[in-house]
């Protein structure tokens, strides 16, 4: 099913009974981008929420809400950049020693939503925490045990998962670059796709007008469908693979997975299992 802009309006909402559960202690917050000369805006969302939506002359602006438990907690809270060179960091910071946790009662966390011109690379890195992104030129999302959305992005999209969650909704080319234990769903991928090592993960790729090529998968599961392009595959471990359409389909290595295939156009080309 296609997602419809309405629903990712939608899903850029936050979750209004936790945030109102979850916001005991609140302050207001906001902050204009310093954009001028920026090629590249990297924000460190860390175990925070984001929500951005790029657009042709759009303004650099973020704001939303600052939530704690406490008023000392508040304080702890802090939305800030810094530039350098070409680059502008963004950062949404609970300031602490030692390790950030949410936990029952005892909360701290940024709420915050904004916008930015389509013409820039936006970098995500999170944590535990949620991004949801539409409508920049290029992007890339380094992501913990977070969850990641991205729809509408012009070129590149670059990511590596770890135990999170990330979605994709029409994307120039991907590159995947790992998948630990996470899971990766992508779809509408106009050129091609390129797929380091999945781990214990899962991948559903669907609607790729390119190759697909990945360098290995471990224990995981990967469902291919409707791929325009070739398929390769380096290394088959103890995971599954699945394809439904493509050109041709070529895997170099197998160990006890398994492989299902059918609507391949060409040439197929499998190893025996191990």
């Amino acid at each position: 099913m296609k997602i419809t802009p309405l629903l990712f309006a939608l899903a850029l909402l936050p979750a209004s009974a936790f945030a109102e559960e979850h916001c005991k202690f609140s302050q207001p917050q906001a902050l204009e981008l310093d954009l001028a000369g920026v090629k590249a805006v990297v924000f460190e969302v860390n175990s925070h929420d984001l929500r951005l939506q790029a657009g042709p002359g759009a303004k650099g602006a973020l704001s939303g809400r600052a939530c704690a438990s406490s008023q000392d907690l508040l304080g702890q809270l802090s939305l800030g950049q810094h530039k350098s060179g070409d680059k502008l960091t963004v950062t949404l910071e609970r300031k602490q020693p030692g390790l950030n946790f949410n936990l029952g009662s005892t909360y701290a966390w940024l709420d915050i939503a904004g916008t930015l011109p389509d013409t820039l690379l936006v970098q995500l890195k999170v944590g535990s925490g949620d991004a949801t992104l539409g409508g920049a030129r290029a992007m890339s999302a380094d992501v913990g045990s977070g969850d990641v959305k991205a729809r509408d992005i012009g070129g590149l999209a670059s990511v590596a998962v770890g135990s999170g969650d990330v979605e994709l909704d029409n994307v120039g080319t991907l590159h995947l670059l790992s998948v630990g234990s996470g899971d990766v769903q992508a779809r509408g991928v106009r050129g091609e796709a390129k797929v380091g090592s999945i781990g214990s993960g899962d991948l559903q790729l669907r609607d790729v007008q390119g190759a697909v090529s990945i360098d290995s998968i471990g224990s995981g599961d990967v469902e291919l469908d409707g791929v325009q392009g070739a398929v390769t595959l380096g290394t088959l471990g103890s995971g599954d693979l699945d394809v439904r359409g493509a050109a041709s389909l070529s895997v170099r290595r197998r160990g006890s997975g398994s492989i299902d295939h059918r609507d391949v156009r060409g040439s197929v080309d499998l190893p025996k299992k191990h």
